[in-house]
């Protein structure tokens, strides 16, 4: 009996053990009001990322205005794109014309002013540096 409860013990230690560690610690990401106050009055960020699997990085600059509007620049030889923002819960979610560019990401602040952008979507992570709020 005591050899049966010994190996029964042993047995569910061992697999709480492995549970444990299977499981992925999730990323702290902005909470709804946190992603209201970071963009309620409007922000001007570096976004750095790419838009394809298997492509370099490419870096641009987005205006975030209070009333949902997002301007997109990447650069000066491409016309600045235009869409809309919103906060859905604790997604920050965007929105263009075509399409590209258009889903929704949570968001983590992983510096005084950068973040990283995590897509739900399908689109590819990217990153927020905050040049002026």
């Amino acid at each position: 009996m005591n050899r049966h409860l010994t190996t029964f013990l042993a047995v569910t230690m061992l697999g709480c053990a492995s549970h444990a560690w299977a499981q992925k610690p999730q990323p702290n990401v902005l909470t709804n009001a946190q992603l209201k106050t970071l963009l309620s009055n409007g922000l001007n960020v570096k976004i750095t990322g790419a838009d394809r699997p298997n492509t370099a990085a490419r870096t641009a600059t987005a205006v975030y205005q209070k009333d949902g509007t997002v301007r997109l620049n990447e650069g000066p030889a491409t016309p600045t794109r235009i869409g809309s923002w919103r906060i859905d819960g604790n997604k920050f979610c965007t929105k263009y014309s075509g399409g590209l560019g258009s889903g929704c990401f949570n968001v983590q602040k992983t510096g005084e002013s950068t973040y990283k952008l995590i897509p739900l979507d399908g689109l590819l992570e990217g990153t927020w540096e905050v040049v002026k709020k």
